[in-house]
């Protein structure tokens, strides 16, 4: 005899709040870890052979991944339940740009790939909430770097329009089937996680799509298999200065 079982609200609120609790629990080691990788790969520690430093190395990406993930899983219930408050403040564009570009410059060069920046901002400054902005903007970059294969091309473009500004994250990887293009910025789904095998929380890019809706903006992508994707986050005059 075939049995349903029926799970309450409340014992699904009390699920996610569990998994809260844990991710929550998960960030301050993982962050740790981080910065005593930075530290020893500093060389401030003293100097260490060619296989150790390889090795540590190698550790830092998988590390960008768990921390990225926590970060998502942390953040994905407020937006979910409509809680997120934006703290609009007045941000410098090309800083901003500079900024997350050199904070991934580090694992681009471990696998000889290049992130080059394009176009230009002209000094925008945009009326936007720092944190999540660059929320969107770290996915998006972080994304192109698992999803590219070594020695491969990253463009971060920006281009102002009458509409407002578009910045283009675009990757040389291995693209997205037509078919799943449409899934991309639905919760917890991944594109071919069972060809690709990248580790993920199917949540980035859901992330990114209601971050840029709370700010009337919009994203979407362009994809060719065998040739590379291309995600543009629209900015609308509304939130230009």
């Amino acid at each position: 005899m075939n049995t349903m079982k029926l799970t309450s609200p409340v014992s699904n609120l009390m699920n996610q709040d569990a998994v809260q609790s844990v991710v929550h629990d998960l960030r301050s080691p993982l962050t740790v870890i981080k910065g005593n990788l930075q530290l020893l790969l500093s060389g401030l520690m003293g100097q260490m052979s060619d296989e150790q430093m390889l090795l540590l190395q190698r550790s830092v990406p998988p590390l960008e991944d768990l921390i990225l993930m926590t970060e998502n899983l942390l953040q994905s219930s407020a937006l979910e339940n409509g809680e997120l408050q934006l703290n609009l403040e007045r941000v410098d564009l090309d800083a901003m740009l500079r900024d997350t570009i050199d904070f991934y410059s580090a694992a681009f060069s471990q696998r000889d790939m290049q992130i080059y920046r394009q176009g230009n901002t002209f000094g925008q400054v945009l009326h936007v909430d720092p944190f999540w902005m660059k929320r969107v903007l770290n996915n998006l970059i972080w994304n192109a770097y698992k999803f590219t294969p070594d020695h491969g091309k990253v463009f971060v473009h920006v281009e102002k329009n009458l509409n407002g500004v578009d910045v283009m994250v675009e990757d040389t990887g291995r693209g997205i089937p037509k078919d799943q293009a449409s899934k991309l910025f639905k919760r917890f789904i991944q594109v071919s996680p069972t060809v690709d095998r990248k580790n993920g929380s199917g949540l980035g890019l859901w992330i990114c799509k209601r971050i840029l809706e709370l700010h009337g903006g919009t994203i979407n992508v362009t994809s060719e298999e065998g040739k590379g994707s291309r995600f543009t986050i629209h900015i609308p005059a509304s939130q230009i200065l």
